[in-house]
């Protein structure tokens, strides 16, 4: 039987054709202020069978629908075009890490208490009560073997902040918190606990190539703002589109009672001086440097390719 059209509101298609006009003028102003050039191709064939061949044996499997397809490609090209640089074993531990995060990350209401329990169950050597946690809980014990301990705990921290904060998420006196001025800080804090900043920044910086910790240590505070507000900058259309406002431009907005667009313009400006000071620190300093332009040029490449963001749809 057929449907009716979906008819769609005049004033909504005309308020997503003004946020497509506004982005196509503020990303590439974004790109340019990075000087940000596209990153060659990179095979990822070898990359994907391992993917899918690894998380078949711990018990995870892709599934069929578009969704479940969306999350692992952006976990394939997270490993394969931010992290070019890296052996493929390492690239192995990252695509893993960052496909079963996209699932919590998605799926966290239907993971609920499960999510609470994690970080309990992990210290304790329990086993996880599904097989998506128990794979990213091994896959965490696992990143001992590639990084400098120091490094590694700082990996598993960050990835420990983002699980509680997916359990936070969910809880009902989340969603009754009351932002103000009083509040600034909150919305950067929370988005600083469940954005990994941390996990990947130290994934550049595996202990083989990159032993010195000193080389690195203090750009990470730049590099993981870096991180931060690119993603906010670049997944904001995405976030429109699907009427999330559960997010830190959303929240900042509130709690500094301007719009949502004028926090997106001083993102951009805050991630810019980001970067540029983390150009600075790195400066000469061999692999470090390289591998962290080669992270940042292909971080952005991912959001711009990856259909997780839809901004084919912008003209940039």
């Amino acid at each position: 039987m057929l449907q009716p059209p979906v008819v769609v509101p005049t004033d909504q298609l005309d308020k997503d054709t003004d946020l497509r006009q506004t982005l196509s003028c503020l990303i590439p102003t974004f790109l340019n202020a990075i000087s940000y050039v596209s990153p060659p191709e990179v095979d990822k064939k070898a990359l994907r069978i391992a993917l899918l061949d690894r998380a078949l044996r711990s018990g995870v499997h892709l599934e069929t629908d578009d969704a479940s397809q969306m999350r692992f490609e952006a976990g394939l090209a997270v490993a394969a075009e931010m992290y070019p640089l890296h052996p493929l074993e390492i690239q192995i531990h990252i695509g893993l890490f960052t496909w079963f995060g996209f699932i919590i990350d998605d799926m966290n209401a239907e993971l609920g208490p499960d999510l609470e329990q994690f970080q309990t169950r992990l210290l304790m050597g329990e086993q996880q009560p599904s097989a998506l946690l128990q794979a990213f809980a091994d896959v965490l014990k696992s990143t001992k073997k590639y990084y400098d301990p120091i490094v590694a705990n700082l990996i598993v921290l960050s990835a420990l902040a983002f699980v509680n904060s997916n359990a936070i998420e969910i809880r009902p006196q989340y969603h009754t918190i009351v932002l103000s001025k009083e509040t600034v800080s909150w919305p950067y804090y929370f988005r600083d606990k469940e954005g990994l900043p941390e996990v990947y920044t130290y994934f550049c910086f595996y202990k083989e190539t990159c032993p010195d910790i000193a080389c690195f240590l203090p750009a990470a505070p730049e590099m993981g703002k870096f991180i931060n507000l690119t993603n906010d900058i670049l997944s904001f259309y995405k976030e429109e589109k699907a009427g999330e406002v559960r997010n830190y431009i959303h929240k900042q907005a509130l709690s500094l009672n301007q719009s949502p667009l004028s926090i997106l313009d001083s993102a951009i400006l805050e991630t810019v001086v980001a970067y540029n000071r983390s150009r600075a620190i790195l400066k000469n300093s061999h692999p470090y440097e390289g591998i962290w332009h080669a992270y940042a040029m292909g971080y952005v490449a991912m959001h711009l390719n990856t259909r997780r963001y839809y901004l084919s749809e912008i003209v940039l």
